[in-house]
């Protein structure tokens, strides 16, 4: 049975999903307070089971299969982000994507085509309560270490890459196991 993120429980909200390394997972959104109220959860039943014990609507609670037709609607329809492609991740990528900051962090080099899903920097703040690094300041250090912004006078790559490996680190510590275990891959060596 899963159990809720500490402290989320009876938040309104809906049912969102996100697609990893081609397998579908469930979570519940609070979308008033901008949070994710569950682990990643990848059985539809369970998350309808999950829905229904910890979970409300503006009208109150409703049962599981009630949730389970919330559910069944996230996978082609998100409240939060109706691009399926922004909602779907390859943990591989990601690895190399990290790998390729660790490499800027100790070479000073540019990475050209540095990019870590918006979407993803968002759900991970959101799951962590909004600890740690801000998502758009993670989008900055990005910019500056793709060469897509002017670095500053006062900055050096190798400096933005270190940076930017401890804003992930922070990102991913703050958030609950699931979540953190699922998209480890973010935190390069």
């Amino acid at each position: 049975m899963y159990q809720p993120i500490a402290g989320r429980v009876g938040h309104v909200g809906g049912i969102e999903t996100l697609v990893l390394d081609g397998h579908l997972y469930f979570f519940g959104f609070d979308y008033s307070s901008d949070l994710v109220v569950s682990p990643l959860i990848d059985n539809i039943d369970a998350m309808a089971q999950f829905a229904s014990l910890y979970m409300e609507q503006r009208d109150g609670r409703h049962d599981a299969a009630y949730w389970h037709s919330l559910a069944q609607d996230s996978i082609d329809d998100s409240s939060l982000c109706s691009n399926l492609a922004s909602r779907t991740f390859n943990t591989e990528k990601l690895a190399a994507t990290t790998n390729a900051i660790g490499q800027a962090a100790q070479n000073g080099n540019v990475i050209n085509g540095l990019e870590i899903e918006y979407h993803l920097l968002y759900l991970l703040a959101a799951a962590g309560g909004w600890e740690g690094p801000s998502v758009d300041d993670i989008g900055e250090l990005i910019l500056l270490l793709s060469d897509q912004e002017t670095l500053p006078s006062d900055q050096t790559l190798s400096g933005v890459a270190i940076e930017l490996r401890d804003s992930l680190r922070q990102l991913l510590s703050a958030a609950p196991e699931s979540w953190a275990t699922r998209f480890a891959s973010l935190q390069s060596v």
